[in-house]
């Protein structure tokens, strides 16, 4: 049996791990299926491989997921579980394996076997409404020439409803916010009455609320026989919905337990590879001097009087629900928005309300959108790392030339000081590079600037335990350094355990601000439900 299977212990994961290669008749392949299982599995990934460009993403992996079962699938970024989802939903043919839908063999997937998937990133047509998203393709058939937009929102209303969204129909997607969006594919895949839905980081962009709706979301689809596949970072997540864990790491399956077997510190060794220490680093003690003062902040719409003031070396947490302006703040400091109100930063009043002039002034922003705004997807990883140390890697600053080797020997310290990872090497395009190694490129490239103020905004959304614990380790180590941090997260844990004091946004306010010894997690829910302190 292949070493990826070694440490599995599930007696029906034993049987998908046989070959559909060896001569064995497909009415036996089911029968073996069945027996070991109360109903035949609807999703039976069998021996499948998959490589890109002579590197392998998957490499001989086998599980089933069976009707009215959670299965989780559990690694790091790069460890090739969207590799898995892809041939799931049949976007990617395997070089070798099969993956078996009901019992059939195919290499089709997605529609035509009822598999529905919802990706990490939306996949909608931002100018559209949300009912022309959810039912796209259904617009136009045979039967319905023309498009219908009564019948688009009588068909939509109900899809809406089960996700919980608090938006209607004729609502364009471009006016959404990213987790409203979330929502919006949900239903999408739903509308087709699926068998079985794989889940790819759904309440990555979501706050607290809306990921428990989610997860309401999935036990309903269990209890109604679906069968589910469900990766998450979330490690809470997997031990409330799944009923299996399987473990990928480096392209292969390294386990497949029931997770009640389990518990976090063994998950998070069988994802790494390695014991990860427990809890957050320890935090420096702050300076004396004021690194950022903001003032009376307001951007006319979502942003009112917000006022606080952040200490160099001091990690200052900005919570909040969705949408009661927290990236609104951390957009209108960096110059994004127009607002009136003052900003200082060590001391200087920021003048001139632009990017450009809050870099000169020692200000970097890390945005929560990593892939349309914090990196060159379609570009080398070299050029998103050093695109903003031009003036170090160039010959002439007149000329604007770019001395290679100058910028191969800075990319490289970058990376290595980022403990970033690209098979390919830093010529490779951005998008070839997991989560997690993206958002070590979106962090590492403003490192060149040396800021003394740095404002991130969900910098461990979608990725891994172990590179959220090197980001958690490089905050502190800034900090450390005597820079000032603005940190915007929807992991209450993370804000929790990260934060030297917390302040709550509610409705585009501040309404409050709690120094660490207070901020609880029913604290910071009082004040941005919008509760008294």
């Amino acid at each position: 049996m292949h070493e990826n299977r070694r440490e599995t212990n599930d007696d029906s994961s034993r049987l998908a791990s046989v070959s559909l290669r060896d001569g064995m008749s497909h009415a036996a392949r089911t029968d073996r299926y069945t027996s070991a299982t109360t109903v035949e599995p609807v999703i039976a990934v069998d021996g499948v491989s998959k490589a890109f460009g002579g590197i392998s993403a998957v490499d001989g992996v086998s599980f089933i997921v069976s009707a009215g079962e959670v299965v989780a699938l559990a690694g790091e970024n790069g460890a090739g579980k969207s590799t898995i989802k892809n041939m799931i939903g049949g976007s990617l043919r395997p070089d070798s394996g099969q993956v078996i839908f009901g019992g059939s063999a195919t290499v089709t997937g997605g529609k035509t076997s009822r598999v529905a998937t919802v990706h990490q990133e939306t996949s909608l047509f931002p100018d559209l409404t949300v009912a022309e998203n959810i039912l796209i393709d259904q617009l136009r058939t045979p039967r319905r020439p023309t498009v219908s937009h009564r019948y688009l929102r009588r068909q939509a209303e109900p899809l809406l409803r089960r996700v919980g969204a608090g938006f209607g129909p004729e609502a364009i997607v471009r006016d959404l916010s990213a987790g409203q969006r979330q929502l919006v594919e949900i239903a999408k895949a739903l509308a087709g009455d699926p068998r079985a839905v794989a889940f790819d980081e759904p309440t990555a962009s979501l706050n607290l609320s809306e990921r428990g709706l989610i997860m309401g979301i999935v036990e309903q689809l269990r209890a109604d026989g679906v069968a589910v596949l469900y990766i998450s970072h979330y490690l809470e997540e997997i031990f409330r919905l799944s009923q299996r864990v399987v473990v990928m790491r480096d392209g292969r399956v390294v386990a497949d337990r029931p997770t009640s077997d389990l518990n976090r510190a063994t998950l998070e060794s069988l994802m790494v590879g390695r014991e990860l220490a427990q809890g957050y680093p320890a935090l420096p003690v702050p300076r004396q001097t004021t690194a950022l003062s903001v003032r009376e902040l307001s951007d006319g719409t979502r942003v009112s009087g917000v006022s606080f003031d952040i200490g160099a070396g001091e990690i200052f947490g900005l919570a909040g629900l969705m949408g009661s302006g927290r990236t609104e703040v951390a957009r209108a400091i960096f110059g994004l928005s127009d607002v009136i109100g003052t900003i200082e930063v060590n001391g200087e009043p920021l003048r001139r309300r632009s990017v450009r002039a809050s870099i000169g002034a020692g200000l970097a922003f890390v945005t929560e959108d990593r892939r349309q705004e914090g990196l060159f997807l379609n570009r080398s990883i070299r050029e998103s790392l050093s695109i903003l140390g031009m003036a170090r890697v160039s010959r002439s600053r007149r000329a604007g030339w770019i001395d290679r080797k100058l910028e191969r020997r800075l990319t490289q310290e970058l990376a290595a000081n980022m403990g970033l990872v690209a098979r390919s090497g830093l010529g490779a395009f951005g998008r070839s590079l997991s989560g997690g190694n993206q958002q070590k490129v979106v962090i590492g490239k403003w490192l060149v600037t040396t800021p003394g103020v740095i404002i991130l905004d969900e910098p461990t959304r979608g990725i891994d335990v172990g590179a959220k614990a090197e980001i958690y380790r490089l905050l502190v180590d800034l900090a450390e350094a005597g820079t000032a941090i603005l940190l915007i997260s929807s992991e209450m844990e993370e804000m929790l355990g990260l934060s030297h004091r917390v302040g709550v946004m509610h409705d585009g306010r501040l309404a409050g601000i709690l120094d660490r010894s207070r901020a609880t997690q029913a604290a910071v829910i009082r004040l941005a439900t919008g509760g008294v302190r």
